[in-house]
């Protein structure tokens, strides 16, 4: 019993010591930069690949997967890499000495659209010829919330900034007020009147509803307003907006998927909703503004539906690598707001042609009541 007892204790001690003479990866770290960084700004990943075991390792095999909503920029300190844009990986092979540690960097661009989004690679080192694998593999993923972009348009009051838009939706929301109160009174003054009886289509007039007319007053004037921002921004970009020669250095594709709802009588029937899937290339660009190097990310202006877009973005995504040089229009107010397509929007046409109608009946009713004033202040003139 003694004797398979020693032995037992000989062969944990061999074990112990070749694990311990193995490849240790565990102890290495990823450190961004910055735990939060604004839309369109760069971020830089520090990597310290550290072999705490007693064996050198030869061909530690590096992987760095890009996440979907970010763009690689550049690798420093990282040799033979091999780049697959469809995985969105890097893969390298380093050697790393016993007890020593290799330290290398990547740069991501945090694109403007992806605002409150993270921005999270993920890296595994492994060495498949190490004895003991699970010490000699390490993986871990880091994380870079994206925040707003810092903006210097607006106004200014008591410390706070307001963007141009919130004052075009105070201002809405100040005349949609006025509406309505100029409209109830109007429609009230028709109502108790004495002669009211008199008025021809006296009982349409009596139900028109104040909150009604006031609505598709002020509805479809919400899409003229957006509709004016669209087209006013396409025109700047086709009228003011610089031309420069760009660099692609990493593109992706967003694909945005939406469910249509269903009715109850399609519930009931098992109808599966119908899902609108869109894809639009994004490409980050590197180009002069003066003698100033700027790299961002763009492809269209905002959110906008051009005609063809859907096939002109597929050509795009196939044919402009990263290496490609093209033409791109930048903000001289904003460098880092570009394109690479301009053009009007067929969203422009398409908020107006919705608004139209809503409003052209809101009109209608509105004509009615002036028309009901007109006869009663005609009838108390004579």
């Amino acid at each position: 019993m003694t004797r398979i007892l020693t032995l037992l204790f000989l062969i944990s001690c061999l074990a112990s010591t070749v694990v311990a003479s193995d490849i240790d990866l565990r102890q290495s770290t990823i450190t961004p930069e910055k735990e939060k960084v604004p839309g369109g700004e760069l971020v830089t990943f520090h990597v310290v690949l550290k072999n705490t075991g007693d064996k050198p390792s030869s061909g530690t095999d590096v992987t760095i997967s890009f996440p979907q909503n970010g763009f690689f920029i550049r690798m420093d300190e990282l040799p033979e890499l091999k780049r697959d844009d469809s995985a969105r990986e890097i893969s390298a092979r380093v050697s790393l000495p016993a007890g020593g540690e290799y330290r290398f960097a990547f740069v991501l661009l945090a694109p403007r659209s992806e605002v409150s989004h993270f921005l999270s690679p993920h890296i595994e080192a492994r060495d498949l010829l190490a004895n003991d694998l699970d010490a000699a593999r390490w993986n871990a993923d880091a994380s870079v919330k994206i925040t707003h972009v810092p903006t210097t348009a607006g106004i200014v009051l008591g410390g706070l900034r307001f963007h141009p838009a919130a004052a075009w939706l105070l201002g809405w929301i100040v005349f949609g007020g006025v509406m309505f109160v100029w409209i109830r009174s109007r429609l009230k003054w028709v109502q108790e009147h004495p002669q009211f009886h008199k008025v021809p289509q006296a009982a349409e007039v009596r139900r028109i509803p104040t909150f009604g007319v006031t609505a598709l007053m002020m509805i479809p004037l919400a899409f003229l307003m957006v509709a004016g921002g669209m087209a006013w921004r396409d025109l700047q970009t086709l009228r003011n907006w610089q031309e420069a020669q760009a660099t692609i250095l990493d593109r992706r594709e967003v694909v945005k998927t939406s469910r249509d709802d269903r009715t109850r009588s399609e519930i009931r029937k098992g109808i599966p909703s119908r899902k609108t899937t869109t894809r639009t290339p994004e490409f980050a660009l590197k180009y002069l503004v003066g003698e100033r190097e700027v790299i961002s990310s763009g492809f269209e202006a905002g959110w906008s539906i051009h005609i063809g877009g859907q096939v002109q973005g597929k050509a795009d995504m196939d044919s402009w690598v990263a290496g490609t040089t093209i033409p791109c229009w930048y903000d001289p107010a904003d460098p880092g707001n570009v394109v690479v397509r301009r053009g009007l929007s067929v969203a422009c046409l398409l908020f107006a042609l919705f608004a139209l109608p809503i409003l052209w009946f809101g009109l209608r009713q509105l004509r009615k009541v002036n028309h009901a004033v007109r006869r009663l202040e005609e009838s108390e003139s004579v």
